[in-house]
């Protein structure tokens, strides 16, 4: 009987967690997929790689709808048996809503287990390769797109005209290079032949220009012309700028457990507040931790007798949603006023949600008492 009510308790979760965990992340990452669609399609870039850069932005999302998927399948699958009076009928065979707790703490702990891996190491490894990648594309393009007398303009701040590039495809001849990085005070480059320089460890791209002039105007003086003769000259270039980290916000969150532990050293040492790596250490567990503050929820708010379906229940699961997140901005702004401790800003929405998810779970167990005890004790018809 026990393993009967597990395998059905879990098989009503199932499906509308999938099918939440599908819609939340969609909703996440389409914003940042057709922007890195759009800049990378622009660019020529091959579908396949799109989609393994697409693929490494998946974390950033997973790791705030697996929990939020969570409630809503507990909500959405405990909803249906209470609009269908199985919870009346499970209560009246005796079996109380913490018994029912045991499959779905069983699942909260796959859910848990999968948040935490998501937060602690898929999440850097995805930022890490979307980092790796973009700058292999830019380094490929450095070295191969140019074309012979066309404009080539996908260097941030250079415009670039080549008259020709030798059968070998190494280095150019007659090469026009306009330096725009000061729009009122453009520099022009003339010169007899140039090459790219690309060095994959440093990941750095340098463009090597030869036997040539450097044309400019004075910032104070518009009427200066200076003219400059070289045998060669560097203009370096940005890679990171030439295909931007299309993306969520990739700061301190992308860090190791022990880069943040680092940078919040040495932001102490220098008198600087270190409430922000704190704060992201702590999310890295306080968020993975919501999937069991979510579970009790879930099952204090979907174990009732309501007859409202499975509408309502996604509606309740969004407020509870929109609540955790309200608790977590407002704990990062006491932080930042230094009302509050770095590491409670991000355990406050767990500790306010989980004790408030303890009071409803007893209240549910105590009114199943009370209607027990009620149907025991009630006279009996003649």
């Amino acid at each position: 009987m026990p393993r009967i009510i597990d395998r059905y308790v879990i098989r009503e979760i199932v499906p509308p967690f999938l099918l939440a965990l599908l819609v939340f992340t969609f909703i996440l990452i389409i914003p940042f997929i057709i922007e890195l669609a759009e800049t990378m399609i622009a660019k020529g870039v091959p579908a396949v790689t799109i989609l393994r850069l697409t693929a490494t932005l998946l974390p950033q999302a997973l790791a705030l709808t697996i929990p939020m998927a969570l409630l809503i399948g507990l909500l959405v699958g405990l909803g249906r048996l209470s609009s269908d009076r199985e919870f009346v009928v499970m209560m009246a065979c005796g079996i109380s809503p913490y018994r029912l707790l045991q499959p779905i703490l069983v699942f909260s702990v796959v859910c848990w287990g999968l948040t935490s891996w998501v937060m602690l190491r898929a999440m850097p490894n995805g930022n890490q390769a979307y980092r790796e990648i973009s700058t292999e594309l830019v380094m490929n393009r450095a070295e191969g797109e140019v074309r012979p007398r066309v404009f080539f303009e996908d260097f941030p701040n250079v415009v670039l005209y080549v008259r020709e590039i030798p059968p070998n495809g190494q280095g150019w001849s007659g090469v026009l290079a306009a330096d725009t990085s000061n729009p009122s005070s453009p520099i022009l480059f003339f010169a007899k032949s140039g090459r790219m320089v690309v060095d994959r460890a440093a990941r750095t791209i340098d463009m090597v220009l030869e036997d040539g002039t450097r044309h400019s105007t004075k910032l104070d003086d518009k009427s200066a012309y200076e003219v400059v003769t070289f045998d060669r000259t560097i203009v370096s270039l940005n890679p990171e700028s030439v295909f931007p980290r299309t993306g969520p916000a990739r700061g301190e969150r992308e860090l190791s457990l022990e880069d943040l532990s680092v940078r919040a050293a040495e932001m102490q040492s220098q008198g600087i507040s270190p409430h922000s790596p704190i704060m992201e250490i702590h999310k890295k567990f306080s968020v993975p931790i919501a999937c069991f503050v979510f579970a009790v929820l879930g099952l204090a708010l979907g174990a009732s007798n309501r007859k409202d379906g499975k509408l309502a229940s996604f509606v309740i699961g969004i407020g509870v949603i929109f609540a955790y997140y309200i608790l977590m901005y407002l704990g990062i702004a006491l932080t930042k006023g230094f009302w509050i401790p770095a590491w409670l800003a991000m355990w406050l929405p767990d500790l306010a949600l989980g004790i408030i998810g303890v009071l409803l779970l007893a209240a549910v167990l105590m009114n199943n008492t009370f209607r027990n005890m009620a149907l025991t004790y009630a006279p009996k018809k003649k």
